[in-house]
């Protein structure tokens, strides 16, 4: 008997079982984000100040920021920070996004609430198709028509992430074939691409469990940084912070 060989094989095999026990377990602790970080996005203020900056985000659960180690390391918060930072003026943060969402669940339930908003936003961004990619029946077709509804229905320049790019091979060219799209139709529909496909893309594959909390799906504290960084950087580089300086 190749004791060596039976003995390699049992080291793989409690290798395998380790790594299974600790997705798991991530899983599951990422999965228990969900309520609380909603919770915490329901509880909106009714009565701000009157100089008070409106953000609103639409999307799925990155922008709750599952994934974070806080609901206030997600990237619609940190956001939320350096506006109120660079202008001066508190913001109050009307977070529309649900775990879970696709495209079509944008434009059945999001898009009537943010239309029946009592105030006019001052900035409003979005991320959505993560989930158009991994859920199926949805598709490449069905994400563009959701995704042209939703643009047409938005205030002209708002700040519209294309798909993050997904690790696994399927998904890595599903993805990109819907963030092409994407951003092709926030340009068409005139709003400012933030472009999350190149800036997750690009980075090194080593990387990715630095930045990807332990459902291996998700962001962690340093992904939603640079969630953050992309998205600020569309907001810097469109000028709209000049004009909302108290």
């Amino acid at each position: 008997m190749n004791w060596w060989g039976v003995a390699a094989g049992a080291a793989a095999a409690t290798t395998v079982a380790v790594a299974g026990t600790a997705f798991l377990r991530g899983r599951h602790r990422i999965n228990g984000h969900v309520d609380a970080y909603a919770q915490h996005w329901s509880d909106r203020p009714s009565e701000h100040p009157e100089d008070v900056l409106h953000y609103v985000a639409l999307g799925d659960s990155a922008a709750q920021g599952v994934g974070a180690s806080s609901v206030h390391n997600g990237y619609v918060s940190i956001v939320a920070r350096r506006l109120q930072e660079a202008t001066g003026r508190p913001v109050a943060i009307t977070n529309l996004s649900v775990s879970g969402a696709v495209s079509d669940d944008v434009v059945r339930d999001q898009l009537d609430t943010f239309l029946a908003l009592p105030f006019v936003p001052d900035i409003v961004t979005m991320d959505i198709g993560a989930n158009d990619v991994v859920f199926p029946p949805y598709g490449v077709d069905s994400f563009t028509a959701s995704l042209e509804t939703i643009l047409e229905t938005l205030p002209a320049g708002s700040f519209v992430a294309d798909v993050p790019w997904m690790i696994f091979a399927h998904w890595a060219k599903q993805s990109a074939e819907m963030a092409a799209r994407a951003q092709e139709l926030i340009a068409a529909k005139g709003h400012r691409l933030v472009q999350l496909h190149e800036e997750s893309r690009s980075r090194s594959l080593l990387t990715y469990p630095r930045r990807t909390a332990q459902d291996w799906f998700h962001p962690n504290d340093v992904g939603y940084e640079q969630w953050a960084d992309a998205f600020w950087g569309a907001i810097v580089a469109s000028g709209v912070i000049a004009e909302l300086r108290a």
